[in-house]
């Protein structure tokens, strides 16, 4: 859950519509958090860089956090200066994240701490918007990859998330695809309505069966640049599906 998965994370966490709306809510969960002992990621705004840490403690009095000193040890330089950094976590394998600020390094129960700020607003992803769901025979149409230098290929969605898809595709005719690679176009229809995006090929699985006349091979593929109308309309479907798999206890 570290690096490149976390920022894409935190790409789709910090919006409004994932705010928790009362502080009793978000002591809730960070209380949950700090229990679990599970790792906290934390992200100074101006850095690439990310650290990793934990939540030790919420002081309900002074209204701050205690949150262990950043591993690797030089990330607690980025918070000096009163900086903002960004912390992500998980609380029962759902994200949560705020933004905060230090205000002093303390000892906590023998070891280096760091006193944060407690958060304004704080914002909790739901499992349904980011995690994969299996489509539904006819909700997803033929996705086809526009790609550059090599003619278009097409296949069939397997299961979706709010960040990509898996697809079962025919091998390529002239070149092969290849990870990493980018896809400037793929269009698929979601419930009767276009879309399009620009996409990364994020991983290539082996062929299915070789014995069949057009074997098939899985293609995780991740879209780049959504737009919001794009985005907006695979998370919505990829929450109903979830619903459905949930209420048929196929989740």
């Amino acid at each position: 859950m570290q690096g490149r998965d976390m920022r894409e994370v935190a790409s789709k966490l910090f919006k409004n519509e994932f705010r928790l709306t009362t502080r009793q809510k978000v002591e809730h969960v960070l209380g949950k958090i700090a229990r679990s002992r599970e790792a906290l990621s934390v992200i100074p705004s101006e850095h690439a860089e990310e650290f990793t840490s934990l939540l030790l403690h919420l002081d309900r009095e002074s209204q701050t956090l205690v949150i262990d000193e950043l591993n690797p040890a030089h990330g607690n330089k980025r918070l000096l200066g009163d900086r903002p950094f960004f912390c992500l976590g998980r609380s029962e394998g759902v994200y949560v994240g705020f933004q905060s600020h230090l205000i002093e390094a303390i000892d906590w129960e023998g070891y280096g701490a760091l006193r944060i700020a407690y958060p304004d607003v704080t914002y909790y992803l739901q499992r349904r918007s980011y995690y994969r769901v299996l489509v539904n025979a006819g909700d997803v149409g033929t996705v086809e990859l526009q790609r550059r230098g090599a003619r278009a290929i097409q296949g069939q969605c397997h299961d979706i998330s709010g960040s990509g898809m898996r697809i079962m595709l025919t091998s390529p005719t002239d070149f092969a695809l290849t990870e990493g690679e980018y896809i400037p176009l793929v269009r698929f229809s979601l419930n009767g309505v276009e879309l399009a995006s620009e996409a990364q090929v994020r991983f290539i699985g082996p062929i299915r069966s070789a014995k069949v006349r057009q074997p098939v091979r899985p293609v995780g593929i991740h879209f780049l640049n959504m737009t919001p109308a794009f985005e907006q309309r695979v998370v919505s479907y990829v929450q109903r599906r979830d619903r459905e798999l949930l209420r048929d206890g196929k989740l």
